[in-house]
């Protein structure tokens, strides 16, 4: 119980200082993830020692099972703040990021591993996969607030939010391959993956997720319609089905992250819903209350000592994996996405790229089915690397954006002229 309490003050603290800070933290380089991180090192076994995981009971549950719901309410959050008209345009090259994209990162970060690391075959391939998504949570405190709108255009800003809230859940199938084939002889598998993964942990979650927001944006409708609803909560409503969504594909063994995504998502695109504001904020809430919180306790728990044994082949396979995951894989793509985004777009969503709370929450899943803790030790670095080159850079880098302008690609001038209105509002 003192532990509890200890936690609940310091949480707490940490979440009233950012709200209070929230405008100049945005221009600084040192971004609302970084400090979460730094205060939970702070208090933790490496600092104060306050704060220990261990005593929490097993380590590695607590942290599974709060970056799961972590993940489900940010993810929720993303899928209420994008903008119909984004979805719309935006598809085709999200789907090549989703597509080519993700298996490009994937298989980028696995030689990286397999090679600095000496990990077996399946081993580089798990590390990969764990960290190929793009990370939602980290990504957000990048593309939203005042900062954002007044320097990165509509099209910039949605287009890293739907792709790292689309791949964190397609990020299922590269985790569940060589989990499989490190337990299971290689035709039962392929067949296990084929049904369990892809078949229920995919389709079924889709159809789980889609069904669960239609069905929540028609029931909204009709209680306002019919005046049954005293006043309109959607933080409290869409929190709610959120974890709703979460709990029923857990049930049938789902791919939940997927189910919660698609719920936010279809609720969006049905809701007839036009107060923006009101959506702004409640990101600002769910940023605020849940998702700061889960970087304390990565804090609290990452593995120094590990770190040190495994030596500098794991520091230069965190540069590497910075360098060459993302910025190359997008940069090759880059005259495919020409359509929508031009080269300095491309540029901008190639470096952020952040691994944050979703490795975190695959990192943690795979060390429960394979029982190697290498994952855990491997993937922590690399979150936390990513965590501090991202949030270092996230405010030059929005500027050198904005200073250097580039001919709007013809696709999404709709969306400049809408982004240019929100900045010309913002300031």
């Amino acid at each position: 119980m003192h532990q509890l309490n200890i936690a609940f003050a310091v949480i707490g603290t940490v979440v009233v200082l950012i709200a209070l800070l929230s405008k100049p933290i945005k221009k600084s380089p040192v971004q609302e993830p970084m400090i979460a991180v730094f205060i939970g090192i702070a208090v933790g076994p490496y600092g104060l020692g306050w704060l220990d995981q261990a005593q929490w009971g097993e380590e590695n549950s607590v942290l599974e099972q709060a970056a799961r719901i972590t993940l489900a309410i940010g993810l929720m959050g993303v899928a209420l703040r994008l903008k119909k008209d984004s979805v719309k345009i935006l598809w085709h090259p999200v789907i090549l990021l989703l597509i080519l994209g993700m298996l490009g990162m994937w298989l980028a970060s696995s030689a990286l591993a397999g090679w600095l690391l000496g990990l077996s075959f399946w081993t580089a391939l798990l590390l990969g996969a764990v960290v190929t998504p793009t990370d939602p949570v980290v990504a957000s405190s990048i593309v939203t607030g005042p900062f954002a709108k007044e320097h990165l255009p509509l099209r910039v800003r949605d287009a890293i939010s739907l792709e790292a809230g689309a791949n964190d859940g397609l990020a299922y199938l590269f985790v569940m391959l060589p989990v499989l084939m490190m337990g299971h002889p290689a035709g039962e598998a392929w067949s296990r993956w084929l049904l369990e993964s892809l078949l229920v942990g995919v389709v079924a979650a889709s159809v789980i997720g889609c069904s669960i927001g239609y069905i929540a944006a028609k029931l909204l409708a009709f209680a306002e319609r019919h005046k049954i609803v005293e006043t309109t909560s959607l933080l409290g409503y869409t929190v709610a089905f959120s974890l709703l969504t979460l709990g029923a594909a857990k049930l049938v063994h789902a791919d939940a992250i997927i189910s919660v995504f698609l719920a936010g998502l279809v609720f969006n695109l049905c809701a007839d819903r036009n107060e923006e504001h009101e959506e702004e904020h409640i990101q600002e809430a769910v940023a605020k209350l849940f998702t700061l919180p889960m970087f304390v306790i990565f804090g609290i728990a990452l593995p120094f000592s590990e770190w040190m044994r495994l030596g500098w082949p794991l520091l230069a396979l965190a540069v590497l994996v910075l360098l060459l995951r993302r910025p190359l894989v997008v940069g090759l793509l880059s005259p495919a996405l020409r359509s929508a985004l031009n080269i300095r777009d491309a540029a901008y969503l190639g470096w952020f790229g952040p691994i944050g709370v979703a490795a975190m929450y695959y990192a943690t899943f795979a060390r429960g089915h394979v029982y190697d803790p290498t994952i855990w030790h491997a993937a922590s670095a690399l979150i936390f690397a990513s965590i501090l080159a991202h949030g270092v850079t996230a405010a030059a880098f929005t500027l050198l954006y904005a200073h250097h302008p580039a001919p709007v690609p013809l696709a999404t001038r709709g969306l400049h002229e809408k982004s240019a209105r929100e900045a010309a509002s913002a300031s």
